[in-house]
């Protein structure tokens, strides 16, 4: 149970991305994404030949206390982010450019696209670029590819929200170039 609940932290807090325009019924967001294998990405997408990264599970309910199954105070403040939006399943993409930064847990990723957590059931992905060496969260959707980030203040999948969790935390994120999570 321990390493689902790790899982998470891997990326949702490590890509930890936004958006606000989600699919009203995660039925409806299905069926608007497009058919790709049950276990790979979606089709089209620019990450669709990237090898998965580590993160692979889903998002708790809301209430859920993860710190006496083994998780710490990130993963507590993932679920409660995210729980809301009840994003279900979801698997990690690391782009291939990064992979080794990624694996050594490194503090300096290039310019560019650095990883994606696709949450098929609502039809949207979370990614992660990197610019100056600062993240730059969004969220798109598995549709079109088009941005659907939340610019509500506050609003679980707005990257101001991502951001500011992914600095907090006493640095965990940004020590690790803002990509947080166990690797192992």
């Amino acid at each position: 149970m321990k390493k689902l609940f790790l899982g998470i932290i891997a990326l949702v807090v490590s890509l930890g991305i936004s958006t606000g325009a989600l699919a009203a019924d995660k039925k409806a967001a299905a069926k608007a994404a497009p058919a790709a294998a049950a276990d790979g990405p979606a089709a089209g997408m620019y990450w669709g030949k990237w090898p998965k990264g580590k993160a692979k599970g889903f998002v708790p309910p809301c209430g859920t206390n993860v710190l006496p199954l083994g998780g710490d105070d990130i993963l507590q403040a993932t679920v409660d982010t995210y729980c809301a939006v009840k994003p279900g399943k979801y698997t990690s993409y690391i782009n291939p450019a990064v992979m080794k930064t990624y694996n050594a847990k490194g503090a300096k990723y290039p310019d560019g696209k650095t990883g994606v957590l696709e949450f098929k059931e609502i039809g949207v992905a979370f990614t992660t670029d990197h610019k100056g060496g600062v993240p730059v969260y969004d969220v798109v959707s598995l549709k079109d590819g088009k941005s659907v980030a939340s610019k509500d203040k506050g609003h679980p999948l707005n990257p101001e929200v991502c951001a500011a969790c992914h600095i907090g935390h006493k640095g965990v994120c940004s020590s690790i170039g803002f990509v947080c999570g166990n690797r192992s």
